[in-house]
């Protein structure tokens, strides 16, 4: 190392030096164990869209991921990254029992973490960059502070973990093509998220989704418990809710025309629905 500091030569600017406050720091941070189909596709319900990153890793069984309307393949070894305000689910597991890590998490600089978006990554592909082992840390400092309550420095080791792990994939993604999706895909779920996102979810009823796929409303939404593991009516109000709750946090559009992009009706029906599922009024989500 000592012969190395040969090379350093003397500063052209003593008060100028590299690193333009682009370092993210991650707060906040959560980590989560899914071990069961039936948990990752209700939590997948339950938690909807929000302003938090949501950073998986399929640690054993394949998947499909769903982001917004796109239908992503997912499998062990691989690594995604979730938006804030994306919409997703889990679909097509080829197994009952499952392993599958999340970490979730907020950032301020959310640009830096913009060439993940849609990117699903090889993380065994990348043995120089040692992925691997800076998720062991992660785990292993969460698991410390658990131990032993004290978040001091402990979180801020957390924190530089995770912030080293982002680097890592974001060189990974940078290193690498980006996989290109299929075209189309003929499953149900994604048929359906389709058929949303091009009406918007403006009054979209189960009726509607029937006929338009060419089944009697009972065999779609018995075919559709099978394959997403949730109820029809349950994923249209969710994906409904999704939507509204990104466009009151990333728009200045009136509650009202929320109300009516989102599919609610009225603004009076919005209110009442979105209070009931998420415990505050669309104002006071705003604010």
């Amino acid at each position: 190392m000592h012969s190395d500091l040969v090379g350093i030569d003397e500063p052209e600017n003593y008060f100028t030096g590299l690193g333009k406050n682009q370092l993210p720091i991650p707060t906040s941070v959560l980590l989560f164990l899914r071990t069961s189909k039936n948990k990752l596709q209700q939590h997948a319900l339950q938690n909807r869209s929000h302003h938090r990153f949501v950073l998986a890793f399929n640690l054993g069984t394949d998947g499909h991921v769903h982001l917004d309307n796109l239908d992503m393949p997912f499998k062990p070894g691989q690594a995604l990254l979730i938006h804030p305000y994306q919409f997703h689910h889990f679909s097509k597991l080829a197994s009952t029992k499952l392993k599958w890590l999340f970490c979730t998490f907020e950032l301020e600089a959310q640009g830096f973490l913009e060439p993940l978006r849609n990117r699903v990554l090889d993380m065994e592909d990348s043995s120089s960059l040692q992925l691997d082992e800076l998720l062991g840390q992660l785990v292993e400092q969460l698991l410390n502070i658990w131990r032993m309550p004290r978040v001091g420095l402990q979180a801020a080791q957390l924190q530089a973990s995770l912030l080293s792990l982002l680097i890592s994939l974001r060189r990974l993604g940078d290193q690498s093509e980006p996989a290109l999706l299929p075209e189309t895909d003929d499953s149900l779920l994604h048929t359906v998220n389709l058929l949303l996102a091009q009406r918007c979810a403006r009054s979209v009823s189960v009726a509607d989704l029937a006929d338009e796929l060419g089944f009697s409303e009972s065999r779609l939404r018995v075919l559709f418990k099978q394959t997403a593991g949730i109820p029809l009516g349950a994923y249209i109000k969710n994906y409904r809710l999704n939507r509204a709750m990104a466009l009151l946090r990333t728009s200045a559009l009136p509650i009202a025309t929320i109300a009516e992009e989102a599919g609610f009706g009225s603004p009076q029906a919005f209110s009442r629905i979105f209070k009931k599922e998420t415990g505050h009024t669309p104002r006071s989500y705003r604010q």
